[in-house]
């Protein structure tokens, strides 16, 4: 079983060897049906990160404070700000429309996790929540206030995109933002 520290999912670091099974579940594939987020998104091959985000007002802060926590255990601050700023679009996007209302804000099915994973050109940012409804990119008016989380994680990562998982009734929405040169 994958430990359990402060809240946060940190398994032991295993060489990655199969790019192929990142490119099938990133591509809908269902992955296995586990509780485990990290086994059932494939990632726990690689260092990898995973938090429960609560489903409260402060989610985005929770959300920020991980991130940066997380990339700053891996020497990753060339790139700390957009991914605190792609992972707090993502978490706020699931907190607010990934929600189902029928299910109680405390029970497993309605958790919001943000996870990490490092490749070897990337740094994965996942974020999973109950819903199954579409993400979608639009143009936001030029004084408009809401709808601005999806075209910010465009413009700051390299690739983005999400994954609908069926046997758990819910969604990944993830972003790839690249590492910097070494």
């Amino acid at each position: 079983m994958t430990p359990l520290h402060n809240r946060m999912i940190q398994p032991p670091h295993k060489p990655d060897t199969s790019d192929n099974l990142e490119q099938r579940l990133f591509r809908g594939t269902p992955p296995a049906f586990t509780p485990n987020l990290a086994v059932r998104t494939g990632l726990g091959s690689t260092p990898f990160a995973a938090r429960r985000i609560p489903a409260a007002t402060n989610c985005c802060y929770v959300a920020r404070q991980f991130t940066r926590e997380t990339l700053r255990r891996w020497d990753l601050h060339p790139i700390c700000d957009d991914t605190v700023q792609v992972a707090s679009e993502l978490v706020a996007n699931a907190v607010r429309h990934g929600r189902n209302r029928t299910t109680r804000s405390g029970s497993p099915q309605a958790a919001v996790w943000l996870a990490f994973a490092l490749r070897p050109r990337t740094l994965l940012c996942v974020v999973r929540d109950p819903s199954r409804l579409q993400p979608r990119l639009t143009c936001p008016a030029p004084l408009a206030e809401r709808h601005r989380g999806l075209p910010i994680v465009n413009a700051l990562s390299t690739t983005w995109g999400w994954t609908d998982d069926r046997q758990t009734n819910g969604k990944s929405v993830w972003a790839r933002l690249s590492l910097p040169e070494a």
